[in-house]
């Protein structure tokens, strides 16, 4: 099993590789080659060192590590959007490197997120995957996951329609 701990600003390099990697495997097909081709860690770790260094009280940010490589992440808090008011927790980010999925880490990351979230009064969850990515959105009813929603939102001129998962009683996300 991996290690699962609290992610710290000198994480950053290493989750933005995770999600760059991750997007070009996982999103290839969905996104246009061109927009995953130029994902850059470089820039995506500056973003993700200023949230890790301000990190809100009402937010959560955990590695996986496997042999000392951090490789996966997830990140959680509030319900960002305020459309869903049935959800106070959110599941912002939660990826896994391709070559160690179906392996219990995804599991074990949206275990702890899940868990700081009720801990700190935010349940139900919601989170948040792309409407055309079959496996992600398996995983997510694997883990008792409902559809509560949809939407489109703009991402580098790309409009990507997304579908939201919600678990109004956590406990499967805690299991």
């Amino acid at each position: 099993m991996p290690l699962i701990r609290r992610a710290d600003p000198d994480d950053a390099p290493a989750i933005a590789r995770v999600k760059v990697e991750t997007w070009r495997t996982a999103y290839r097909g969905l996104l246009p080659d061109a927009l995953l081709d130029r994902l850059d860690p470089a820039d995506d770790a500056a973003f993700r060192r200023r949230g890790l260094e301000t990190l809100s009280p009402d937010r959560v940010a955990f590695v996986a590590e496997v042999e000392r490589a951090v490789v996966g992440f997830v990140t959680a808090g509030r319900e960002r959007s305020g459309r869903h008011p049935g959800y106070r927790g959110e599941v912002y980010a939660i990826y896994v490197v391709d070559r160690l999925q179906r392996q219990g880490i995804g599991r074990a990351l949206i275990r702890a997120a899940a868990t700081e979230l009720v801990r700190r009064g935010l349940s139900p969850i919601l989170i948040w995957t792309l409407h055309d990515n079959p496996r992600s959105r398996a995983w997510y009813e694997a883990q008792g996951g409902v559809v509560v929603g949809e939407k489109r939102e703009m991402f580098e001129g790309h409009e990507l329609h997304e579908v939201g998962y919600g678990w109004t009683d956590p406990a499967p996300l805690l299991s």
